[in-house]
């Protein structure tokens, strides 16, 4: 089957081809840096992947990658470096061929360390310095403790909104619920009126009560609102607005999603929407030096997940189950978070629903996929034409 981005980009297409010279650039820098160059080399480091356009068929016939990098026969190591941009194309050569990796991984799952052991590999039969195979394991600068550490920073999950999402799943649920739920906050009985009495309902008459409220819009909406708006705080600092807005507009197509695909519960998957990034806060919430070394891969215009990658060795969805987790969030719940990149891996539908949802809003947080995207509509017995 045919990928927007093939293994190795074997169809070298402008954007697919500028987008990869891009994590090459990125991760070719972060290992000079971890060498101590000096301006010059990196700024020759610069030059030589403004021109990189090497690419290979397949990144796991190795014997395939040797001879397409070194252009020598199969098992010839070159000879050694006689100057430093012999040196400068060592290195961008293994930035290229971890990125590959990296952009094989849909096809074949693997983690930071298994490519960097595939990498080590290549370099004991001298293909590879040593020292840059060691920069290269030590790229990664936050551990999954200080991910967890983080996340234990965050507030906790407000009961509120898990106690919406319960009622939302109760068809015997009435209004005195929740009017219970929002009796001792006023701030969330004034945002469900706020949305009764909104231009999107327009009531001919302004609603003045949660009870007229519920019967005008509904407790699924009502209990939706009340999520949101106990949700919201959450994402308070600076560099999570925007990615507040990015979850509510989430959850919104993620909920359309599932009406579209017939789930019993397809105010779930707003909820889902509404939390689906909850592990970016973690990397937000990190010591300073760390999340601002974040913040600038962010901002070099490559895929979250893979800014993410360099940054730790995983990405923000193992991050936000391991926070849906510390929050007891419900299991198909934590699952969906931490699998919304890989749908294929989930056993129940909401991971392919947040997919199919963060396809359609255009958010680039990772590769684009047509195998994950076929696999999420298959899970989910939509076609590629359904609209949302």
């Amino acid at each position: 089957m045919d990928d927007p981005v093939a293994p190795g980009l074997a169809r070298a297409d402008g954007p697919a081809l500028e987008a990869h010279r891009q994590r090459v650039g990125v991760l070719a820098g972060e290992l000079a840096r971890r060498l101590r160059w000096n301006d010059a080399r990196l700024e020759a480091v610069d030059r030589s992947v403004k021109s990189h356009h090497v690419c290979f068929p397949d990144p796991r016939l190795l014997s395939s990658l040797i001879e397409g990098v070194w252009g020598g026969a199969k098992g010839a190591p070159p000879a050694p470096a006689t100057n430093e941009s012999a040196e400068v194309g060592r290195l961008l050569e293994l930035a290229c061929l971890f990125v590959e990796r990296w952009e094989y991984s849909h096809y074949e799952p693997v983690t930071f360390e298994q490519a960097v052991e595939e990498l080590s590999w290549i370099a004991r039969e001298g293909f590879f310095d040593e020292s840059h195979i060691q920069a290269l394991s030590n790229v990664p600068s936050a551990s999954f403790s200080q991910i967890q550490e983080a996340a234990c920073r965050l507030p906790v999950f407000p009961a509120v909104a898990l106690r919406a999402m319960q009622l939302v799943a109760d068809p015997m649920a009435g209004t005195a619920a929740l009017e219970e739920i929002v009796s001792s906050d006023p701030v969330l009985a004034g945002e469900i009126l706020k949305a009764a009495n909104s231009p999107r309902y327009s009531p001919a008459r302004p609603v003045r009560s949660i009870q007229q409220a519920a019967l005008f819009i509904g407790m699924a909406e009502c209990c939706k609102v009340i999520a949101a708006a106990s949700i919201r705080p959450l994402f308070a600092m600076a560099p999570a607005e925007a990615l507040w807005a990015h979850s509510l507009e989430i959850a919104s197509v993620a909920e359309n999603v599932a009406r579209k695909a017939r789930l019993e519960q397809p105010q779930e998957a707003y909820f889902a929407g509404l939390v689906h990034d909850i592990g970016r806060l973690a990397f937000f919430a990190l010591p300073r030096p760390l999340s601002a070394r974040y913040a600038n891969l962010v901002q070099r215009e490559v895929e979250a997940t893979f800014a993410e990658l360099l940054l730790c060795g995983f990405d923000h969805a193992l991050a936000g189950g391991e926070i849906a987790r510390q929050w007891l969030l419900p299991e198909d719940l934590v699952e969906a978070v931490a699998r919304h990149h890989e749908p294929e891996r989930a056993r129940g539908p909401m991971a392919s629903v947040l997919f199919l949802a963060e396809h359609w809003s255009g958010s680039q947080e990772d590769l684009p996929s047509l195998a994950r995207l076929n696999a999420a509509l298959d899970r989910l017995s939509l076609g590629p034409h359904d609209s949302f």
